[in-house]
């Protein structure tokens, strides 16, 4: 909801442009959604709530009280009240950039001056000010005028309220949130050695990537990230052996690995979805989803085998969150697949061309994709709301660099690991 003016200046408080702001605006901040990592949330607007506006609702749960996030880093223009936005904080990004979060339940929990970064807790959502029901009015300002959102490096699509030319407004969007933190990749090198490196989050800049200087010892066929410093790999022999990470800062050190199943593991993808879950796909096109009771799993803290059914031929396979796996074929389609159980899932079509050049694809959830190509080139990928089975909100986001990816194998570290 607008902002009434402020006592006695006839000014509202949102609409007080810093002199820090008031300047040529620089590159985009690389906005997330303001809600926890993974969480979906239903976008809308309304006639005569300004176009650009966002209302924000919880698509999951209760709204009311859901911890509001930063969606950048940035410094504390304003924390307050005012009769209009209710309780809300204004954040200044720099480079003429702004964000706004309206209607807070109670006073922010971060003050006026104070420097924040990405994914700091601003308040909790509730419906103070002119509000007629608990949700988040959020904005995104460019030299103080209001500018379409972008979460992710995408575009929100509410872009007009409807008014007051009668034209329909923006439908109404659902997107996760993937203000999760940077992104944390392993790989197998064709010698056998294991890299660590740490992707940006919002940005795809990679940070850093090291190795280690002891090969695993065995030769890898697929590999699967636990969490931060636990990997399963695969042998050519058919077994399935657990490696203990001991550390990862300046080169990747690891403990002897585990043999932990003895024959039988003759699978050519592997995948862990962050909630519980193993997939992979064998030999003969068959995916199976097992359950991993432990965080430094032994072969009886993997269990329950479940033949999902045949038929998955796909070069390249990651999970995308709890039960959803996404693939590409040799003949370039990019697939994504709701698991629900054995014998059963849904599946859809996100594009039906141009990604058979990607030999690898590694995913750690929230919509955030990459994939690899034969060049060792490595490309990003945000997709809106990665649980609709639509390509339609699947947008490229660039390089994060052109060559010099050479793993024989990659994998993620699950952001709900």
């Amino acid at each position: 909801m607008a902002a009434m003016a402020l006592a006695g200046t006839g000014v509202s408080a949102l609409d007080i442009v810093d002199s820090a702001a008031a300047q040529a605006a620089g590159a985009r901040p690389n906005f997330q959604l303001p809600f926890a990592c993974d969480d979906v949330w239903r976008m809308s607007t309304y006639p005569g709530h300004d176009d650009y506006d966002i209302d924000m609702f919880a698509t999951t749960g209760t709204t009311a009280g859901r911890p509001i996030l930063a969606s950048a880093a940035g410094t504390v223009a304003y924390a307050g009240y005012d009769s209009g936005a209710g309780n809300y904080v204004k954040l200044n990004h720099g480079g003429g950039w702004e964000s706004l979060y309206l209607h807070m339940v109670s006073t922010p929990a971060v003050s006026t001056g104070q420097q924040v970064g990405q994914g700091q807790l601003l308040g909790r959502v509730g419906t103070t000010g002119n509000s007629s029901g608990e949700h988040l009015h959020h904005e995104q300002r460019r030299d103080g005028a209001k500018v379409e959102s972008y979460f992710n490096g995408a575009p929100s699509g509410i872009t007009t309220d409807g008014s007051p030319s009668g034209e329909p407004k923006s439908p109404e969007v659902r997107a996760v949130s993937a203000n999760c933190g940077n992104i944390l990749v392993y790989g197998v090198l064709a010698d056998g050695r294991l890299t660590y490196s740490e992707i940006e989050s919002g940005t795809g800049r990679r940070l850093k990537t090291v190795l280690s200087e002891e090969p695993l010892g065995f030769t890898p066929k697929a590999l699967a990230t636990l969490n931060y410093n636990t990997l399963l790999v695969t042998s050519t022999a058919g077994d399935l052996h657990r490696v203990n990470i001991i550390t990862n800062k300046t080169g990747v050190a690891f403990e002897k690995p585990s043999r932990i199943k003895v024959g039988g593991w003759t699978h050519t993808q592997l995948s862990y979805d962050g909630h519980g879950s193993l997939y992979g796909i064998n030999s003969v096109g068959e995916l199976l989803r097992y359950d991993v009771t432990s965080t430094k799993p032994t072969g009886d803290n993997i269990v329950n085998g479940t033949r999902i059914g045949g038929g998955f031929v796909l070069k390249t396979m990651t999970t995308t969150g709890q039960d959803w796996i996404l693939g590409t074929t040799a003949d370039g389609r990019l697939l994504s697949y709701k698991i629900n159980g054995a014998g059963s899932w849904s599946s859809g079509e996100l594009k039906d061309s141009t990604w058979q050049g990607m030999t690898h694809l590694v995913s750690p959830g929230a919509g955030t994709y990459f994939g690899r190509t034969g060049t060792g080139g490595l490309f990003r990928y945000t997709d809106r709301n990665p649980y609709d089975g639509s390509g339609g909100d699947l947008f490229g986001l660039g390089a994060v660099d052109d060559s010099g990816w050479t793993q024989a194998l990659l994998s993620a570290v699950p952001f709900n690991s």
